[in-house]
C-alpha cells in the first residue's frame, strides 16, 4: 500500500511532510477535514519505531480531532503533527522554531496546541513565529493547562456513563479503576475522590504514583496488569492509547468504560466486546474533549468560565449520544461518530458554504469511514 493509498483511506484533505535537516527536523501535518473551519490539534514530540508508525499515528489523531470538534459543536476542524525525535535527540528551540516555520506556511489551515512531549514554553516559542498556535499559559496570554478541562470533561462523561448503565445521579461509593497518573488522571482522580469514590489507579511511572499518593492517600496504587483484575464499577483509561485488546476487555470487572485516552482500544473489535459483556464504553472523542474546547476558546478570545460551561455540558451531550445509541441501535462509538459526521455532511451541503460535496463527505454519507479507534 502506497503512501496516497493510506492517506486516502482515511479520507485526508491533506498530509504534510516537513524537514530541515541543519536542526534535525522531521514532521508531519495532517489535516483531516477543514469543513467546519481551520484544523486544530496539537503537536505531539517523540521516538517512533518507524516513519510508518508516526504517519499512522498522526492520521488516526487527526480523524478523531475531525470528530471530536464536530460533536463538540465547535467551528473547527481535524488536524494533528508529529515532530519524529531520532534516537538520542533532543528537543531543541531550533527544532520547535524550524516547526513553527512550517506551521506558519499553512497560513491559518492548521492551527497547533499542545499533546505528549510540547508544553506551553514549546507553545510560548512557536508562537512567537507564528500567531497559529494555542494553549499558552495565562502568563503569555492563554487560558492556562488544558487538562484541568480535560478532567472535567471526563469526569462529566463519566457520571453521564454511570447515570445510563447503573441508573445512579451521583458516584459516591462507586469503585473506580484509573489507569495512568499523568495530568489528565491525576486531575480526574482529585474530582472522584471528592465525589466519592473509591480509587485504586496504575502507572509505570514511579514519580506520578507517587505524586498521586501524596497528594490523595486514599488512593491504592497497583502495578501494570493488576488494574486489569480489579472488580470495580469504572475502568478508566488515561494512559497511552491502545492498550486495551480483546483479551483485556474480555477480563474487565467494570459496568462502565470512561477515560481521557485517546485511542484507548487496539482495534474496533474491542468496543464490541465490551458491549457483548454489558459495559457501556462513553466515546472518548466525546468526553475528552474539554481540552480542545478550552483552547479552542482562546480563538474566540472567550474567558475560561465560558469555556468551563461549554465543558461541563458534555454531561447532557453524553446522555443523548446514548439515548442516539439506543434509539438506532447503534454502540455508542458509532453514534458519537454518526452525530459528528452529519454534521459536516450538512455543512458540506449547505449552499451557503460555496462548497460542494467532497468526495470525503460522500463517503461519510455511505458510512465508509473507519472508527475512530
Amino acid at each position: 500500500m502506497t503512501t496516497f493509498d493510506v492517506i486516502q483511506k482515511r479520507n485526508h484533505e491533506a498530509v504534510i511532510f516537513c524537514s530541515d535537516k541543519h536542526v534535525g527536523l522531521r514532521a508531519i501535518i495532517a489535516l483531516h477535514d477543514t469543513t467546519l473551519g481551520p484544523a486544530l490539534g496539537g503537536c505531539r514530540i517523540k521516538q517512533y519505531e518507524s516513519e510508518d508508525a508516526a504517519l499512522t499515528d498522526v492520521l488516526r489523531l487527526s480523524r478523531a480531532m475531525t470528530y471530536k470538534a464536530s460533536i463538540s459543536g465547535l467551528n473547527l476542524g481535524g488536524g494533528k503533527s508529529v515532530i519524529m525525535l531520532e534516537p538520542g535527540q533532543e528537543k531543541t528551540p531550533e527544532l520547535l522554531a524550524a516547526f513553527a516555520d512550517r506551521v506558519a506556511m499553512l497560513k491559518g489551515t492548521y492551527i497547533t496546541a499542545g499533546d505528549v512531549g510540547s508544553n506551553t514554553a514549546d507553545l510560548k516559542l512557536m508562537r512567537d513565529i507564528t500567531p497559529h498556535v494555542v494553549g499558552l499559559s495565562k502568563e503569555d496570554g492563554g487560558l492556562g493547562d488544558s487538562a484541568i478541562l480535560t478532567s472535567l470533561g471526563v469526569f462529566q462523561g463519566l457520571r453521564a456513563a454511570v447515570k445510563h448503565r447503573l441508573g445512579r445521579e451521583d458516584l459516591s461509593g462507586l469503585k473506580v479503576a484509573v489507569q495512568g497518573a499523568g495530568k489528565v488522571g491525576y486531575m480526574l482522580t482529585g474530582r472522584l475522590l471528592e465525589a466519592g469514590c473509591e480509587v485504586v489507579a496504575s502507572d509505570p511511572n514511579p514519580e506520578s504514583t507517587q505524586r498521586l499518593t501524596e497528594a490523595y492517600p486514599a488512593v491504592r496504587i497497583v502495578d501494570g496488569d493488576a488494574l486489569y483484575h480489579e472488580d470495580v464499577d469504572v475502568f478508566s483509561p488515561n494512559a497511552i492509547g491502545g492498550l486495551i485488546t480483546e483479551e483485556i476487555a474480555k477480563n474487565l470487572k467494570a459496568s462502565v468504560f470512561a477515560g481521557g485516552a485517546n485511542n484507548p482500544m487496539a482495534s474496533e473489535s474491542v468496543a464490541n466486546v465490551l458491549h457483548q459483556r454489558q459495559i457501556l464504553y462513553a466515546p472518548d472523542f466525546l468526553i475528552n474533549a474539554g481540552g480542545l474546547m478550552m483552547v479552542a476558546s482562546e480563538i474566540e478570545n472567550h474567558t475560561f468560565e465560558q469555556a468551563e460551561r461549554h465543558v461541563l455540558a458534555l454531561y447532557d451531550k453524553t446522555l443523548n449520544v446514548f439515548e442516539y445509541a439506543d434509539v438506532h441501535q447503534l454502540l455508542p462509538w458509532e453514534a458519537a461518530r454518526q452525530i459528528a459526521v452529519n454534521r459536516i455532511v450538512e455543512t458540506r451541503k449547505n449552499p451557503l458554504s460555496g462548497e460542494a460535496v467532497s468526495m470525503f463527505a460522500n463517503a461519510m454519507e455511505k458510512d465508509q469511514l473507519e472508527p475512530s479507534l
